[in-house]
Parts: C-alpha cells; sequence; structure tokens
C-alpha cells in the first residue's frame, strides 16, 4: 500500500475544461455566414429588383398583382397604381401589390395585333 500512494500523487492534475461558449463560437459564426448567403443577401437583392420594378412602371404596362389579378396599368401615382383590368374596368392597388410586370413574347404581340385589325 505503500507503493500505491507515491504513485497517487505523481499524476498529472486534470486540465481545465474550456467555456462551453468558447467552444461553441465557431459555430455561431459559421451559422450567421450561411445565414447571410443563403437567406439575407438573397432577400436584400429581391427587394431592390422589385423597387426598380415599380419605379420603372408605366402606363400600359402588363403587370398582375400580389393577389394574382392581372391588368394594365392606366395611371401610376406616387402611393398607388390604377390597374384596368377589363375594359373600363379600373382597380387602384398600392404600389407595392404589384408582384410583376408581365412579358410578352414576340408571337404573342403578333396573335394580339390580328386580333385589333
Amino acid at each position: 500500500m505503500t507503493l500505491a500512494l507515491p504513485v497517487v500523487f505523481m499524476q498529472a492534475a486534470p486540465a481545465a475544461q474550456p467555456s462551453p461558449f468558447t467552444s461553441m463560437l465557431p459555430m455561431i459564426v459559421i451559422l450567421g455566414f450561411i445565414m447571410y448567403f443563403f437567406m439575407w443577401r438573397p432577400q436584400k437583392a429581391e427587394e431592390k429588383a422589385h423597387a426598380e420594378l415599380l419605379a420603372g412602371l408605366q402606363r400600359g404596362d402588363k403587370v398582375v398583382t400580389s393577389a394574382g389579378v392581372h391588368g394594365k396599368v392606366h395611371e401610376v401615382r406616387p402611393d398607388a397604381i390604377v390597374v384596368e383590368i377589363s375594359a373600363n374596368a379600373f382597380m387602384t392597388v398600392d404600389r407595392e401589390a404589384v408582384k410583376r410586370k408581365v412579358v410578352e413574347k414576340p408571337a404573342e404581340k403578333a396573335a394580339e395585333s390580328g386580333k385589333k385589325a
């Protein structure tokens, strides 16, 4: 028993445990970068594109609202847009309600001009 006692004293003291926060810090930083590149950055680009769309609206543009209503821009106001949804039927919508501009293909334009003639 006298031999076991010096062996116990010769063992090294246990190392101090690192803080759980410092071991999680790299994962938190990596998660932050992932959130930025996959969520925030694309959303900002989408908001910028939508703002450019709204700024470029002119009378005669075909648009689709967020409610799915298709129509032609009749009047552009600072806070709203008047959309013609059918012959002499107008609807005033908020500028932010315009979701996208309808881009016609050349074949559709030719067919539409053929109908009017």
